[in-house]
Order: structure tokens, then C-alpha cells, then sequence
């Protein structure tokens, strides 16, 4: 999914890979080696809350990198800690980092124009030996509501209080978590 952000001069691609990678260290070096202009990000698919989320997580990171006060030296680590919604980065990384037990990861690429955005894309299709999926970043299930709620600590009182008669529960999961991320932006 490409997203454009006009009033932040960006573009923001967003995908999943089901995938288990090895070495996400040296993706992630190696897509900057190749694309220096460029930043990308893999987390844990599973512990994060849909494509929403991740754009706005992204949106409010690409914002507080360019503030005065940024919490991380990269925005690519900007945009982890948006998505952990932690200003940790250890936290962050054993929140929504790619682990042994990861089985699918979410992808973001940021860069300044559409075209800068698709090269990486393909790039990282070809280092990943796999295509990616839109339909990914937005598939719930029971397993995947619980890995959310467990990496963002969103309880069980807070579920009820949020939830709205005959709602989804990924929805209420979904406006928790954009609610934590956000809060990351007041807390600085």
C-alpha cells in the first residue's frame, strides 16, 4: 500500500511478507547501503495492529524526527519506537522486532517521493525471495488480537471500556493502539 503524506513531504509504503527472515540486521543494512536516502523498517507483523496503525505510527514518528526533539538519531528507529509505542528501544525490539518466533513481518519504506519509495520495495522483494501482501497487514485473528494486546499491554478492562456493542474486537485493539502510539508524542 502506498500512502502519500503531503504536509510532511513524504511517502510511506506499507506491506507484509509471510515470511520468517533470517538476518533482519542485514536487510535492513543492506537496504540502506543500497538506498541511502531512503528509510525502512521490519517488525513482527502480528504485534501491530493493522495498516492504519502502522501509518499513523509512521506519521507521528516522521513528525517527531523532524522536531526539535526527536527520540532516536535515524527515523528508521523512529518509526520502530512509534510502532512499539515505547520510547525503549530495547523495549521496542522485544515488543514488535523481528524475532526467532516471528512467522510474518510488516514492511515500511519512507522516502520523499513515490519513486524512491518503489525501488526499495522491490529491492527488499528480491532480498526477501518473497512477494509481498497488502491483504496481510489487515488479516485478524483471535491469536493475532492477543499478540497485539500483549506486545502494546493493552488489559482486559481497557477492551471492555473500549469496545462498542457488536464491534470487532481488532477495532478496539486497533483505536487502543493507535491511542499508546500517539501518547509516545506527549510523553517526549
Amino acid at each position: 500500500m502506498l500512502f502519500e503524506i503531503k504536509e510532511l513531504e513524504a511517502c510511506v509504503w506499507i506491506s507484509a511478507f509471510d515470511i520468517k527472515p533470517d538476518g533482519v540486521e542485514d536487510v535492513l543494512r543492506l537496504m540502506q547501503e543500497k538506498f541511502p536516502d531512503i528509510s525502512v523498517q521490519l517488525v513482527d507483523l502480528d504485534k501491530v495492529a493493522g495498516s492504519r496503525y502502522l501509518l499513523l505510527a509512521t506519521f507521528n514518528a516522521l513528525k517527531s524526527f523532524r522536531s526539535k526533539q526527536p527520540i532516536a538519531r535515524s527515523l528508521s528507529m523512529e518509526i520502530l519506537l512509534y510502532v512499539a509505542a515505547n520510547r525503549q528501544i530495547g523495549e521496542a525490539l522485544k515488543n514488535v522486532g523481528v524475532t526467532a518466533e516471528t512467522r510474518r513481518v510488516a514492511a515500511i519504506v519512507v522516502s520523499k517521493s513515490r519513486e524512491q519509495v518503489l525501488n526499495p520495495a522491490g529491492a527488499l522483494r528480491e532480498i526477501l525471495k518473497k512477494e509481498e501482501s497488502d491483504q496481510l497487514v489487515d488479516e485478524w485473528d483471535k491469536e493475532r488480537i492477543e499478540h497485539v494486546r500483549s506486545a502494546l499491554g493493552i488489559g482486559d478492562k481497557e477492551i471492555r471500556a473500549t469496545l462498542r456493542k457488536n464491534e470487532d474486537p481488532a477495532k478496539a485493539v486497533e483505536r487502543l493502539a493507535i491511542e499508546r502510539s500517539a501518547m509516545l508524542t506527549i510523553k517526549k
